[in-house]
């Protein structure tokens, strides 16, 4: 990753952290499930920080990103209850 882009991830970090762990907490439902899909969220702008900064709203595509973060991490606590579940039976 350019030092360019690093800085504008950084800047779109600390300008949308606390909007985006809201967000994710309304979805989640857990302050620590809302904070880790914000931080993977930015783990995955800073993996494609080309498709990022090509995008024509950077921040819309951090929101999607979001979503889909948060749909894999509803995905995920689903399977682990669901396997929880058949362990205790």
């Amino acid at each position: 990753m350019e030092a360019e882009q690093r800085e504008y991830i950084e800047r779109l970090y600390s300008r949308l952290f606390y909007q985006l762990k809201v967000y994710a907490m309304s979805n989640l439902g857990n302050e620590a499930l809302a904070e880790e899909a914000v931080q993977e969220t930015f783990r995955i702008a800073c993996s494609k920080p080309a498709d990022l900064l090509a995008s024509p709203n950077p921040i819309g595509w951090i929101i999607n990103t979001l979503r889909y973060t948060i749909r894999n991490t509803k995905r995920s606590c689903a399977n682990a209850e669901k396997l929880l579940r058949a362990y205790q039976a």
